[in-house]
């Protein structure tokens, strides 16, 4: 049998165009195309890429039951930071009714943790305290807590007055040298700093108290002092008198 040359030539294209043809449908047999999505909003992405990432609250337990001043280590550790605090031993051996309201004191390991709320001003005679930002540590905000970790050390008895608009926080620390810890850690309270003496001077004009310039609170520690606030309610809610007076400075708010 015999072709012309263009005769060929069509049979061949026509034989190219079907093999092409048989090809692609095999391809679209194996991965057929998925259905297109619509976009979504960016504001809805970001809200669900949020509630993803975002790990479940959890409520923070902080117990206002007062205990005995615990065994104080000889060796250094590190400051406790935040919610560490939450397990601290709460203390205060001054007599019940003379402790300093809407204050508290916590021992974890050789720190001692003293924090008030209310109308803060600053503070005024402040003893055997060490070395600033190694020995102790300071943060105040004005008209809302001051706070004061401290490293209790034998031998070593440190003395504050905390001081609010219309009263003030007195602390007495004493640790004789030859015990193994410190006999008495109080927190008592008192009248309107006033510049005295220890011991003298209530109500003689005096002095003004001193600013706490260095250690300036933080939003994370005014994060502390909002979930304090909050875990005392909850607490004095339930019947803890002492929660009561850390939060409104009477037995019950």
């Amino acid at each position: 049998m015999s072709y012309t040359k263009s005769g060929l030539g069509v049979c061949v294209v026509f034989l190219a165009l079907l093999a092409c043809k048989e090809d692609k449908g095999d391809t679209e047999a194996e991965a057929p195309a998925a259905p297109a999505t619509p976009p979504q909003p960016a504001a809805q992405a970001t809200s669900t890429a949020t509630a993803t990432a975002a790990p479940a609250a959890t409520e923070r337990k902080i117990s206002f039951k007062f205990g005995e001043v615990p065994d104080i280590p000889s060796e250094r550790s590190n400051p406790p930071q935040g919610a560490e605090w939450d397990q601290a031993q709460l203390v205060n051996t001054q007599g019940a009714n003379a402790r300093a309201e809407r204050c508290s004191m916590r021992i974890l390991r050789e720190w001692l943790n003293i924090y008030c709320t209310g109308d803060v001003i600053g503070y005024e005679k402040m003893e055997d305290f060490g070395k600033l930002q190694v020995d102790y540590f300071e943060k105040i905000s004005p008209g809302k807590y001051a706070s004061f970790v401290i490293r209790l050390k034998k031998g070593k008895n440190p003395k504050i007055r905390v001081c609010r608009k219309t009263n003030r926080a007195s602390l007495f620390v004493s640790w004789p040298p030859g015990v193994d810890k410190p006999k008495h850690v109080a927190l008592g309270k008192g009248p309107v700093c006033d510049g005295s003496d220890w011991g003298v001077g209530y109500g003689k004009a005096g002095g003004s108290a001193a600013k706490g310039a260095i250690g300036n609170p933080s939003a994370e520690d005014d994060s502390q002092y909002e979930e304090l606030g909050k875990a005392a309610k909850a607490a004095c809610s339930g019947g803890n008198s002492d929660a009561c007076i850390f939060l409104c400075g009477k037995s019950s708010c």
